[in-house]
């Protein structure tokens, strides 16, 4: 920015002993080289208050050049004169009227705000700067002239700053004694008051090593063409008395004096007069007394001397002056880089009188120290004076009693000035605010005061030693806010009271200071940009104006910094409420503050403010978390200072509004932030969400633009309309938003989740509405189109997007989270009313589309086309989503939820079957298998495959030419190749359902049938045991596997097959075929001795357990047979259980029914020919009483009842099953009646005993042992051995039956138990079971003996010879005469 070359000062230098005056008017930049004219000499107007706004006529600049040759003929600045600098001069023109140059605003450009003040960018700015912003320059701004000056080493540039146009009336001047080096000192200059005589200011350039000094007495008469040459030789002179290497470094303006303090290198100070004592220009010095530098030439005067003697004291830091209220008098202070502090009071002319000489140094490190603990861990001696300022006096009470310091001084002997102090160290710098008041009245021990010690925290970067500008300290009136202002950033204070509290005043008693407003504006890093120039702007108002009497040109509301920034402009920091600092809710500097100004700002790549330095002003993780969720939903919604409620184009707004919530993320990155997960989740979901709206925005267009004139409103503006008032925000009329849908789109994207819902709800009360069908098609189409583009637009930006959020480390499938959904809310694209009416439009545009697709090329089907056309995208959509849901749900704390996610997940499992398939239905083959595939879904994908395939054979049959046929036969080739290919490529996993399929659809035939693949048909037969039957007969024709057969039917049969007749056939078959197999030749050349071994071993084992099955399947069909088949013949239709329940019912108490119920249940499974287990079987045959009709068909039932136990139980199963067979045995008789033998004769006994169910099973048993045939050992157990037989516990068939259905069979087994134990204890059943046991012995042994003496041999005794039995025991006891 602020720059100049050489040129015109140096090379240009005119030689002649005049001024030249050059009037031109200023070139536009672009083209234009041909000169204008200059005009009339018109009469200069002076310059008023109306100069700073903004004026209709062009800018206009001048130049002042000097008469003298130049010194040197480099160009020092090492920048040649530009063709546009050349031409800055011009006659100057017509001023416009006050009224034509008033402007409304100030032009300026806000570059940053926030709660506590603005950073803008002024417009003026001298052509000259715009065009050189790398050179060597420093300057200020006066805002009591409303002027800025820039130096260089070879001009000096004046432009009135605050005006609002871009190319002000600036004043351009050629300094007569440039510097003769680029390394040399800039000048130092300063602006002089208007005179009585003139409203513009002077200026006064001092060169700083050669002591050359130039006054303009005005900087618009020095371009005057009158200007007389003896006014130019009476403002040139020079500093008397300078040292040789001693250079001016400060200029100050000494107020009331009517004169200027210079400061020099050496530490000397001296008075600086531009005017007589009679008011007329001169330049005149004189050296101030001062123990800071020599005062006299000489050994001890010079340079070495000096230097010595600063570097004891420390340089100048700053010199400042105060306006007394005496006339012609002023304050001077002058502080050194090592804390002493001189003052004087300086009269006009130069006469002045030393106040005070103090050494702070030690007071002002122990207030550093015991105040602030970050100081006391500092070395005491990198103490440093930076700057300091005066406090200002003269305000009202209530100000002074807002801010920290102390009361003003009632004498101007005292001086009350704020220090800019830092302690340092090589890792650290601290920087902090002084009070302090120098007095004479005080103890020569310590003639300071030390008042407020307030540290700075958001800043710590050390100043740099090579700036153009030091760094600067300013405390404008109500002297509640301080700006510290340094080379590439300025820092904004606060010095009020903060407001009561307990914890602010456990502060203030422990002398410490409560937290207070501090914030940072900083340059971005660039070598041009560098802050070389400043100043303030005071109200006047409130009681705290000018002193002066005079207006000052610049009348802010509250205190400004201005900022000259080289590369930038003039920048002006401006508070918005400098009393809100002193109120009970002052601004604070917050993590969302700091993020609004880096968002709303950092993206403007123009400014010259960065926003990513954090200094001090640490916020911790969490804070930056929840500001950056809380803008970022403020930018959803366009809520805040920050935008408009209008949008003339809605696509600009929202792309705008995107990049300032990629501005969070990138300012989040810089920052080093370490957000959450859930939070940056939930950044990115806004992000989707603001993305989305911007595709539903075109979408909407398109919509209109396909739309007739007569029918504008889209699906979309039907959306807005329908959402309930609720669920959006409304326009607000009065303010005049009207346009409701553009509204939502400004404020309501935050609820994007509602507005998807509804596309299908809008259909749904339109067709309810009775709408025409090409509406409604039309809005069918664009409901397609919404939740297609809207959820997928959401998904790809998901994606696309997930570095910039920090989430590279998440695994998506098809745009959602794969997995570990644990501690993160519902994505908002699978809310559950997006879930479930993208499902309805899916199962809604797939009816609409079977009922209205026709081949015709109307609108409406064209419509129905690109309908059809989206089904298979919006399929997966609503797939993607609901898998969503399902994980996100099964993943939360939320018991609720989670059982919904449960739901979900089958619905998915479903649907990823039902949805797909249902694309067949609209010939969306391709789609339907890609989709298939994505979501693993192989049944669909089988399905779909075959009932292609299956259409293309029947249009084949349709009578297709012969052209066209071969395509269909061509393309069902390719399909099953592909089918093949999916076998190689899946295997079992798309064979199985494809099989299914196949067989469910078409039948057993065709599973058989299909020969383009043997290995996994069998897997899957094989695999599926209710495909046995089908399954043994496919290893025959299919396998040619015998063996496998066999063991397929086996295995049926002796493990799964329910119905007897079948479970006999099986069994018989698979034994046929065991045997068959084994009995081949080249199986058994096959194998070796020991595998034949152990295979006859495994195949006795087999047929071992086979013939046991077929044992227990003829003892039921045996049952059936004799004793059921009889009673069901004479039944009438549908009467037959009914009947057999009644003909075998049991008698027994009611209290015991539930051994009816578990009777009656056996016997209806015996008339279903159902294959019953050994229990159930041994329950019919030991509970049922056979009809006398019948019972010589089957007299021996409980012998039955034991081969069935010995078949078909093992182990304790066996042992139990076999007590309670003997118990009930025992418990058929009446022991009782039959105990008692009174009066009764041996053969009646004999006769009662033959006729007994246990003479008939121990006639049986003793028969097949002597028989020889059966070789198994039956026991024969005792009363007292079957006692108490399932009483505590009972049989496998009851273990998961409720707990009260078990007491009660327990209860009827106990009383089963009771009544033996009667008999055994009371009717002697123990010898009674002997007795009848010897009896039947005999009785078989007797009738054994009666067949060998006949000569016949009997083959083993059947329980039909039971009577035979009986009589042949009758005829052997009446013999003996046994008792």
């Amino acid at each position: 920015m602020f720059s100049a070359s050489l040129r015109d000062g140096v090379e240009n230098a005119s030689p002649a002993p005049t001024i030249t005056r050059g009037r031109r008017r200023q070139r536009p930049l672009s083209s234009e080289n041909s000169p204008q004219q200059p005009k009339a000499k018109r009469q200069r107007v002076p310059l008023n208050e109306q100069t700073f706004v903004n004026p209709t006529t062009a800018p206009e600049t001048y130049e002042v050049k000097s008469t003298r040759t130049s010194l040197v003929e480099l160009k020092q600045d090492g920048i040649e004169e530009s063709p546009a600098s050349k031409q800055e001069l011009s006659f100057r023109s017509k001023k416009a009227r006050p009224s034509e140059r008033f402007s409304k605003g100030d032009g300026s450009t806000l570059l940053s705000t926030n709660i506590a003040f603005d950073v803008r960018k002024l417009p003026a700015l001298p052509d000259r700067l715009k065009l050189d912003a790398t050179s060597l320059q420093h300057g200020s701004a006066d805002s009591s002239t409303g002027y800025a000056l820039s130096l260089s080493h070879t001009h000096a540039i004046v432009w009135p700053y605050a005006t609002p146009t871009q190319s002000p009336e600036s004043f351009t001047f050629t300094l007569p004694y440039p510097s003769k080096h680029s390394t040399d000192p800039l000048p130092q200059g300063a602006l002089v008051p208007p005179s009585a005589s003139s409203s513009e200011p002077g200026l006064v350039v001092v060169m700083p090593t050669s002591g050359k000094v130039t006054y303009w007495e005005s900087i618009s008469s020095a371009t005057t063409l009158d200007f007389m040459q003896q006014q130019r030789n009476g403002i040139e002179g020079s500093i008397q008395g300078i040292f040789s290497g001693e250079a001016v470094i400060q200029i100050i303006h000494a107020e009331s004096a009517a004169g200027f303090i210079l400061a020099f290198s050496s530490g000397r100070m001296a008075y600086l007069s531009v005017r007589d004592a009679h008011g007329r220009p001169k330049v005149s010095t004189l050296f101030l007394r001062t123990n800071l530098g020599p005062a006299s030439s000489g050994f001890f005067g010079s340079i070495r001397h000096a230097l010595s003697h600063s570097a004891l004291q420390g340089d100048i830091a700053a010199v400042r002056s105060e306006r007394s209220s005496k006339q012609g008098e002023c304050t001077v202070v002058a502080a050194t880089s090592k804390g002493r502090l001189h003052s004087w009071r300086v009269h006009r002319g130069g006469h002045h009188d030393l106040l005070a000489e103090v050494d702070a140094r030690s007071t002002i490190i122990e207030a550093l120290q015991r105040i602030d603990k970050t100081n006391a861990r500092l070395p005491a001696e990198s103490l440093k004076i930076l700057d300091f300022c005066f406090v200002p006096r003269g305000l009202e009470r209530k100000y002074s009693d807002m801010n920290r310091l102390l009361d003003s001084p009632e004498s101007e002997d005292q001086q009350h000035i704020l220090l800019l102090a830092s302690l340092s160290s090589k890792q650290s710098w601290r920087y902090t605010l002084v009070e302090v008041v120098i007095s004479t009245s005080l103890s020569p021990d310590n003639p300071i005061d030390i008042g407020m010690v307030r540290p700075i925290s958001a800043y710590s970067t050390p100043p740099d030693a090579h700036a153009l500008a030091k760094p600067r300290l300013y405390l404008p009136r109500p002297n509640i806010i301080a700006f510290l202002v340094f080379d590439h950033a300025a820092v904004v204070a606060s010095i009020a009271l903060p407001p009561f509290s307990p914890e602010s005043q456990i502060l203030e008693d422990n002398h410490l200071l409560p937290a207070s407003f501090e914030d940072v504006v900083d340059l971005r890093t660039d070598p041009t940009l560098e802050i070389v120039g400043s100043g303030i702007e005071e109200p006047r108002s409130y009681g705290f104006g000018a002193a002066d009497g005079r207006t000052p040109r610049i009348r802010p509301k509250n205190p400004a910094a201005v900022l000259m920034v080289r590369g930038a402009g003039t920048l002006r920091i401006a508070l918005t409420d400098v009393e809100r600092f002193a109120s009970d809710k002052p601004p604070e500097v917050t993590a969302k503050a700091k993020l609004e100004q880096a968002v709303f700002f950092g993206v403007k790549e123009d400014s010259p403010l960065v926003f990513n330095i954090q200094h001090g002003l640490r916020f911790t993780d969490a804070e930056y978390g929840a500001a950056a969720l809380e803008l970022s939903r403020e930018i959803l919604t366009s809520a805040g200072k920050h935008f408009s409620s209008l949008a003339a184009r809605v696509d600009t707004n929202i792309k705008e509004r995107v990049q300032y919530l990629e501005k969070i993320m990138s300012q989040i990155a810089s920052l080093g932030v370490n957000l959450d997960r859930v939070t940056k989740w939930q950044l990115l979901w806004n992000a989707e969400k603001l993305h989305v709206a911007n595709v539903l925005w075109h979408k909407h267009e398109d919509f209109t633009n396909l739309r007739p004139t007569s029918s504008k409103k889209s699906i979309v503006a039907e959306i807005v309309e329908y959402i309930r008032s609720e669920e959006k925000s409304e326009p607000n009329i009065a303010k005049g938003e009207v346009d409701e849908l553009r509204h939502w789109f400004i404020r309501d994207v935050d609820r994007m989740e509602i507005f998807i819902a509804w596309a299908y709800e809008v259909i749904k009360h339109n067709s309810k509405a009775n709408l025409d069908q090409a509406s409604l098609t039309c809005l069918i189409y664009e409901a397609a189109e919404i939740y297609n583009s809207a959820i997928r637009g959401a998904f790809t930006f998901r994606v696309n997007n997930l570095e910039l959020y920090g989430l590279a480390g998440e695994k998506l499938e098809h745009g959602i989270l794969a997995n570990n959904y644990n501690g993160l809310p519902t994505p908002w694209t699978c809310h559950p009313f997006i879930a479930n009416n993208v499902k309805r439009q899916v199962e809604l545009s797939t009816e609409w589309v079977k009922q209205h697709w026709t081949s015709e090329s109307d609108s409406q089907n064209v419509l129905i086309q690109r309908t059809r056309e989206l089904l298979p995208q919006m399929t997966e959509i609503y797939l993607t989503v609901v898998q969503e849901l399902s994980r996100s749900y099964l993943s939360s704390d939320d018991p609720k939820k989670a059982i919904d996610g449960q739901k979900y997940e089958a619905i998915y499992e479903q649907d990823r079957h039902d949805k797909i398939v249902l694309l067949a239905q609209t010939e969306n083959w391709e789609a339907g298998i890609s989709i298939a595939e994505n979501h693993e879904s192989l049944p669909a994908l089988a399905e779909i495959l075959t009932r292609e395939i299956d259409g293309l054979r029947h249009q084949l049959e349709t009578g297709l030419t012969p052209e066209r046929a071969a395509k269909i036969e061509s393309k069902i080739t390719a399909k099953e190749e592909r089918v093949q290919e999916y076998f190689r490529s899946y295997g079992k996993e798309f064979a199985f359902p494809f099989y299914e399929y196949l067989f469910t659809t078409y039948g057993v035939d065709a599973l058989l049938e299909y020969d383009s693949d043997k290995k996994f048909k069998t897997m899957y037969l094989r695999t599926k045991p209710e495909l046995a039957k089908v399954s043994w007969i496919n290893d025959i024709i299919g396998e040619e596997d015998i063996d496998h057969a066999a063991d397929t039917l086996l295995d049926l049969g002796l493990a799964r097959e329910q119905q007897v007749w079948n479970k006999k056939i099986e069994l018989s078959l698979g034994k046929l075929a065991r045997m068959a197999e084994s009995s081949r030749p080249s199986s058994k050349a096959s194998m070796s001795i020991q595998e034949a071994s152990v295979s006859g071993t495994t195949e006795d084992a087999r047929v071992d357990a086979i013939d046991k099955e077929l044992t227990i399947i003829g003892v039921q069909d045996d049952l059936y047979n004799t004793q059921i088949r009889p009673v069901i013949s004479v039944a009438l239709e549908g009467e037959e259980l009914s009947l057999v329940q009644e003909t075998f019912a049991l008698k027994i108490p009611k209290k015991y029914k539930i051994l009816s119920q578990i009777f009656e249940d056996s016997l209806r499974r015996l008339l279903d020919h159902e294959a019953l287990d050994p229990l159930t079987l041994i329950d019919i045959l030991t509970l049922i009483t056979l009809p006398p009709e019948t019972r010589e068909h089957m007299p021996d039932q409980f012998f039955q009842a034991i081969l069935v136990a010995h078949n078909g139980l093992i182990g304790a199963d066996r042992v139990q099953a076999e007590r309670l067979i003997w118990r009930r045995c025992f418990l058929r008789e009446d022991w009782m009646q039959i105990n008692n033998t009174s009066l009764k004769n041996d053969n009646d006994i004999v006769e009662v005993l033959g006729q007994t169910d246990l003479f008939q099973f121990y006639c049986t048993l003793y028969a097949n042992q002597q028989n020889g045939g059966d070789k198994t050992n039956y026991r024969r157990l005792s009363p007292s051995e079957v006692a108490g037989v399932y009483t505590e516990t009972l049989d496998r068939r009851f273990e998961k039956m409720e707990k009260s259905y078990r007491e009660k069979v327990l209860e009827v087994m106990r009383w089963e138990d009771s009544n033996l134990l009667k008999h055994i204890e009371k009717h002697r059943l123990e010898q009674w079971a002997k007795e009848t046991r010897k009896y039947a012995e005999e009785a078989v042994d007797q009738q054994y003996d009666e067949s060998t003496a006949a000569g016949a041999a009997l083959s083993s005794p059947k329980s039909g010879t039971a009577r035979k039995q009986i009589r042949a025991f009758e005829g052997t006891n009446g013999q003996n005469g046994t008792h």
